[in-house]
């Protein structure tokens, strides 16, 4: 049997899955995260790992592998990444995870994709243009992230601190993280690594969904940074301001908070700039853009 296998990585886990060459998955492996700007070392032992299992798990042949990686945009040792790797596999197509979420989501056609997971980028494709926008990291951008929600809410409560008052959502996020000051939330934040710390997104948005009105004002502040990061993306791809823009959404924060991606909509009608939202599909990973990478 010939098969192929996408990697989609990311700041969270590595996910690996093997699809036959009709696009039907058949084995999946994951692992830890993997981004090269934050460890290359962790993010060569994860996808590496990943791959070295599912290919021990298959018969048949794997005609090609397709990773998708963050921080490969900005990353100076790709060849030498490549053939660390170390798996008998004659094509290894390396991209960035928006290219690969862009193959997948929109399978070809022109539009725009927008991640918003642990870090956030726009990542777009009109005719033989490439291009993109953001995805400049959590210290420099990834507007509308998980980080950036994560952010924010740590953030609210030390301002609140520093004006000596403390409001309901500061208290109910140190009881989320079980927590009993600030000092020890200080403490831990400055220890986890930015996966660690998008993992309060969730709590920020649940929050907002139920009207608090500091996680609301975050969340209105991250989906206004994405927004424009989603606007300059536009702009780049040379649409007229009456082309109806493809516009897909992928990561964890977009893809599981329909109020967030509301938000965002909200956001973006703005702009009075028609865009047709591509349907949310979660179940398919889009490690499945190695099928439409070996067929194009």
């Amino acid at each position: 049997m010939d098969y192929v296998i996408g990697v989609d990585c990311g700041g969270t886990n590595t996910t690996a899955i093997a699809y036959q060459l009709s696009g039907h998955p058949i084995a999946k492996v994951v692992t830890g995260p993997a981004n090269l700007m934050v460890d290359d070392l962790r993010a060569l032992n994860n996808t590496r790992n990943a791959l070295q299992q599912l290919l021990a798990k298959l018969d048949g042949t794997c005609q090609a592998v397709t990773i998708g990686i963050a921080g490969l945009r900005a990353y100076p040792f790709i060849e030498r990444f490549r053939q660390r790797l170390n798996v008998p596999v004659p094509q290894i197509n390396l991209m960035n995870d928006a290219q690969l979420a862009q193959l997948a989501k929109l399978q070809g056609k022109p539009g725009l994709v927008t991640i918003a997971g642990t870090g956030s980028v726009v990542s777009g494709t009109n005719g033989r243009r490439q291009f993109s926008a953001g995805g400049w990291g959590h210290l420099l951008g990834d507007e509308g992230s998980g980080y950036h929600l994560s952010r924010l809410a740590v953030q609210q409560l030390t301002t609140e601190t520093d004006a000596g008052t403390i409001s309901p959502f500061s208290q109910a996020l140190l009881a989320q993280l079980k927590l009993k000051s600030i000092f020890e939330l200080i403490d831990h934040f400055y220890q986890w690594d930015k996966g660690h710390v998008a993992r309060l997104a969730p709590f920020v948005l649940a929050q907002a969904a139920d009207h608090d009105p500091h996680a609301v004002a975050i969340v209105q502040t991250a989906v206004a940074g994405l927004a424009q990061t989603i606007l300059y993306a536009r702009q780049k791809g040379r649409w007229s301001k009456t082309d109806t823009v493809n516009l897909a959404f992928a990561g964890s924060v977009l893809e599981k908070s329909s109020y967030y991606r509301e938000a965002l909509r909200q956001q973006l009608a703005q702009s009075a700039l028609p865009f047709n939202y591509v349907p949310i599909t979660p179940d398919i990973s889009n490690a499945i853009a190695a099928v439409y990478a070996y067929k194009n």
